[in-house]
Formats: C-alpha cells, structure tokens, sequence
C-alpha cells in the first residue's frame, strides 16, 4: 500500500541566527512545536532547502527545522565561499540546536545532507538520536568522478548530456573537470562564467531522476540565484573533498555512531550518489538499516524514494496499516 504525501507544512517561526564568519544563517520551523525535533539538512551543497521535503514528514508528530547552509538559500551573503567548509557547517548546525533550545534531535538528510548528516553526529554524537539517510555521500575521489568525469557513470549513460558538460573544456583539463570549472567560474569574461554555472547545475539536474522531468529541471535552471549558489559552493566543497575524509569516516562511524539509530536508502540506479557508498557503509556500520530501492535514481522525488523515506521518518503510521 502506497503512504500519501503529507500536505506542506508553513513555518510557525523564522529567523537568522546571529551572524558569525560574516554567514547569517536563515531557518524556520514547521510542524509540532512539541513534536520530536527533527533537522533535514539539504543537499547541494548549496542547494538551500525546499518545503516541498516536509512533505515525507509527520507535522503532528515532528517538529521540523530547516535551514538554509552557508551561502545557500536565503541566509546572506548568497555564493560566499569565505568561511564555508564542512567544520563551519556544522558549527552552525550546533548553534541552531542551542539557539533553539534542544537537547537531542533527529537528522534527515539526503546526498549532502546525508554527508553533512553523518559528519556532524560524528562531531556531537551525544545530540543526536536517530539519523535517516538517503543517497549517500562520502566525497571520495571514486564517488567524484562518478558524476564529474570522462570515466565515470554519468559520462558512461548519459554520453549527450555529459559532452555539453564538457564542451567548454579543453582536452587536458578533461584530466580534471572539477578543478577546470573552478577556473572557469573565475572567468572575467561574465558570459563564459554564467555559461560554466549553468552547465555545471545542468549535468547533476539531468541525472538525477529516473525520468527526467524536464518542466521541473527548467524551472530550476531558469533561476539565477539557485543556479549561482549550487554551482560555486559544490564546485568549492568537491574541489576540496567535501572537507572530509571520507575514508576515515567509515573507519570511525561504526563506535562514534553506536548509540545512534541508523535508517540509509539507497536507490540502485542513482547516478548522482551510486549504491556503492551505502553498502561501504552499513558494512562498516553494522547497525544500519539500509533499504535499497531498485527502481528509481537520486532524488527523493522518484516514486519508489518517496515511499522508502516515508516509512524510514515515519514507522508509528506503518504500524496502524493492518
């Protein structure tokens, strides 16, 4: 039996936290403001979050805050990659948990969030009670060239859409297009540059779903902000790894994350985050609960994602289905 959707939820708050780093960061809350606090961390990174993800969760039940990461969404100033690493991030996730008064909380989150998730229970894990994860990313150099290079799958299945992201490439900096793009964001000429970002955000959006649904994919290219913030805080994390070491993660996770439920879906044809980390990690994190959805690809908007995320964040419905 197919879970519906839930309706969106409105924010009951929002602010910015103070600022810090010269970031401010936006925020809102939705929901039960007594329900079980519940942080989804968004994608990108730089993406900034959308309501529309409240939609997998039960208003009655969780008290949701969203927020918008460094450089992303509405928190100011928009693109600033001074001060924006993985360590930054989650000392802000922490001043939001203290400047909202929680003591423990729940962590959702999906390709980058789930990293970020994963990173930031590593840092606090004392704060966190249960994670549910999706896509998994752990920034290793074999995930990065999945989607970004001439060897990888992207490249493998997606041959027309991966020659427009090479197209403004020359044949040595093939070697390395993560580091080509970086260079081509800093170009003074303003028409090479927004022509780099667009096709940048282009190549993740174009295959990320099962089927493309191109109004959606459109409408997102078509924005300037999003289109801006996504293309230069991504290319800055993976430039660098994600300011992590994916590597030492899943050596470390399986003690520091002990006392942590684990709930990690992972989708058999996900092009963006393939399969691959998520069974490195529940072998190396035994006490994961991992679902592999065979019929869908990255994003939670896939039919079969949805259904998978609906029951991992809300389990006390499945239990009232006979």
């Amino acid at each position: 039996m197919a879970l519906p959707l839930f309706p969106k939820s409105n924010a009951y708050a929002s602010g910015f936290l103070p600022p810090e780093d010269g970031h401010e960061i936006y925020y809102e809350e939705c929901g039960n403001p007594s329900g079980i606090p519940l942080m989804y961390l968004h994608g990108g990174p730089g993406s900034g979050f959308s309501t529309d993800i409240t939609q997998l969760i039960d208003p009655t039940r969780y008290r949701i805050i969203l927020a918008d990461q460094r450089g992303a969404g509405r928190s100011r100033p928009h693109g600033n990659l001074a001060a924006n690493t993985t360590p930054h991030l989650i000392q802000d996730i922490e001043r939001l948990r203290i400047h909202l008064n929680i003591e423990r909380w729940v962590l959702f989150g999906g390709s980058w969030g789930a990293t970020l998730a994963v990173a930031a229970a590593m840092a606090h894990p004392d704060r966190v009670t249960h994670m549910i994860l999706y896509g998994l990313f752990l920034a290793r150099q074999s995930e990065l060239e999945a989607l970004y290079y001439p060897n990888g799958i992207a490249a493998a299945l997606f041959p027309d859409v991966f020659a427009d992201f090479l197209k403004p490439l020359t044949p040595p900096q093939h070697q390395n297009p993560i580091a080509a793009y970086a260079d081509l964001f800093a170009d003074a000429d303003n028409a090479k540059r927004l022509d780099a970002l667009h096709r940048w955000t282009a190549l993740e959006k174009a295959v990320s779903r099962l089927v493309v649904d191109t109004t959606r994919m459109s409408a997102e290219l078509a924005d300037p902000d999003f289109v801006l913030a996504h293309s230069l805080i991504e290319n800055h994390y993976f430039r660098h790894h994600g300011f992590i070491d994916g590597d030492s993660i899943l050596k470390q996770a399986a003690e520091t994350l002990a006392e942590i439920q684990i709930d990690l879906v992972t989708s058999r044809y996900d092009i963006v985050c393939p399969p691959q980390t998520a069974f490195d990690f529940a072998r190396a994190v035994p006490h994961t609960s991992l679902t592999v959805v065979p019929d869908a690809g990255h994003t939670w908007r896939d039919p079969s994602n949805t259904q998978a995320l609906l029951a991992a964040l809300n389990p006390h419905i499945l239990k009232d289905i006979p």
